[in-house]
């Protein structure tokens, strides 16, 4: 039985093909200290519901864009998307110039963190026209983001009534991009983008150790509208296969994970991932067994890769 494969294909389903297993960096410390405090987080957040509503109500556009982060976004249900704050303020200003006597009620459905940094929060609004119009109803969800000891909003977006598989991948949209985790035993590499529609999150893992062959994983993340979860299905560059089930927690995401391996025994693990800003996360697996044997537990942090700096295209010289 390859050990290998069984790390790549089962343990880390979702996030990173780990084969470093005593690699322990010492930022961990850095992610147990920085814990938050949810009930006070949330009261935060609901303080920035609320003054986002007197903001609106006020028709104070300033006021409403100063709650958002300077990178942000608005996305509406056709994809068009407005982004940066002045925008936003830009974009507000013409919604009270048309609607001068229009307000706003929100209700707050649910508020789930992400780590300690990132909360996800759903909703709906009503308008409030003058006498006489009728108001309409929507659904949205919002992405905050601590951020120099304040939440702010990051990424709003409208949802329809009934979600899309892209709505509900919304809540794992900060996976998309290049990640790494490198140590003088070798590198993990995952690039992940949207596919299908926007229907899946697509993963493509490519582990190098010294002296070994190099492994290859794609997995395909979706939603399952029979459990009412995120599933995903992984494969590897050695014939192995599993799939794994994602359960939120409070302060990040519980994997439960089985596969197969390349010499047909079975293997499992129990995951779980803490996001500890856009740019990290921990990602800790526990309980693994491959065919008969019992295998140490696993703990690393994986951090965003920056992306490569464009090369600059070189001006032919004119010939005579």
């Amino acid at each position: 039985m390859k050990n290998s494969t069984f790390l790549t294909s089962c343990l880390v389903h979702g996030f990173l093909a780990v084969v470093l297993q005593d690699h322990v960096t010492a930022q961990e410390d850095g992610a147990r200290t920085a814990k938050a405090d949810n009930t006070a987080a949330e009261k935060a957040i609901r303080a920035s519901v609320d003054n986002f509503a007197k903001a609106y109500n006020s028709h104070d556009a300033k006021a409403v864009a100063d709650l958002f982060l300077p990178e942000a976004q608005i996305v509406d249900e056709a994809d068009n998307t407005i982004q940066g704050r002045e925008s936003i303020q830009h974009l507000f200003t013409e919604v009270f110039a048309e609607q001068p006597d229009t307000g706003i009620a929100i209700e707050i459905e649910s508020i789930r963190f992400i780590g300690t940094s990132l909360a996800v929060e759903t909703g709906s609004t009503t308008t409030v026209p003058p006498a006489g119009q009728e108001s309409e109803s929507g659904r949205y969800s919002v992405l905050h983001i601590l951020q120099d000891g304040k939440w702010s909003m990051g990424l709003v977006r409208d949802i329809p009534a009934e979600p899309s598989h892209r709505d509900h991948l919304e809540a794992l949209a900060w996976l998309v991009g290049d990640w790494v985790d490198e140590s003088v035993d070798g590198r993990v590499h995952t690039s992940c983008r949207w596919a299908d529609n926007d229907s899946f999150l697509l993963q493509e893992v490519t582990v190098r150790r010294a002296d070994q062959e190099v492994i290859k994983v794609s997995q395909r993340i979706g939603w399952d509208p029979l459990r009412k979860q995120f599933k995903a299905w992984t494969f590897d560059s050695e014939g192995g296969y599993g799939e794994s089930q994602w359960i939120p927690t409070e302060t990040g995401w519980l994997i439960k994970a089985t596969s197969v391996n390349t010499d047909g025994s079975t293997a499992s693990a129990t995951n779980h991932v803490e996001l500890i800003g856009m740019d990290r996360y921990v990602f800790q697996s526990v309980d693994r067994v491959s065919g008969n044997e019992l295998l140490p537990a696993v703990k690393v942090i994986v951090v965003r890769q920056p992306p490569q700096p464009q090369e600059l295209e070189s001006t032919p010289v004119p010939t005579k």
